[in-house]
């Protein structure tokens, strides 16, 4: 009898363990705004916290195309998605990747995707503003990464 209990109760557990191991938090992605960029064919799926605490600011080195995402309140940088023309990608891109924090996120046709996050401080320590929106922003990067996709 006493068997029985024991193997039902693990039974139990396990089975508890397993569902718990396999849902999945989707608060990121049902509560999301998305950003499109039409006109170099990407999309990436933003929290709903971000909305008016973020902009967009494009930047343009050489051939390499960038949209650095800023937090409104100190213009901290929170990460970048790069357009690269893939022979540069190929040449410069991969070279640059061992030494910053770049990696490449999608490809389409000769264009390359990367996406690049700060290796420092991207705010005012002293300013506890900047501090609070800056690190609740940054929290979400991971997740907005995986979430971007090349509009084919």
């Amino acid at each position: 009898m006493i068997k029985l209990v024991v193997r039902t109760a693990l039974l139990l557990l396990i089975t508890v363990l397993f569902l718990t191991a396999c849902s999945k938090d989707t608060t990121a992605i049902t509560k999301s705004i998305k950003y499109e960029n039409e006109k170099y064919n990407f999309s990436l799926a933003l929290p709903s916290k971000w909305h008016d605490n973020y902009e967009v600011v494009e930047l343009k080195h050489e051939d390499v195309m960038a949209f650095r995402f800023i937090t409104k309140v100190g213009k901290g940088e929170l990460f970048r998605v790069e357009v690269w023309p893939k022979d540069q990608w190929e040449t410069k891109g991969i070279e640059l990747a061992k030494i910053i924090h770049i990696s490449k996120i999608g490809e389409l046709g000769n264009i390359v995707y990367a996406f690049d996050t700060p290796t420092d401080v991207q705010y005012d320590p002293n300013n506890q503003e900047d501090k609070e929106q800056y690190t609740l922003l940054e929290k979400d990067i991971e997740h907005i990464k995986v979430s971007f996709e090349v509009k084919k």
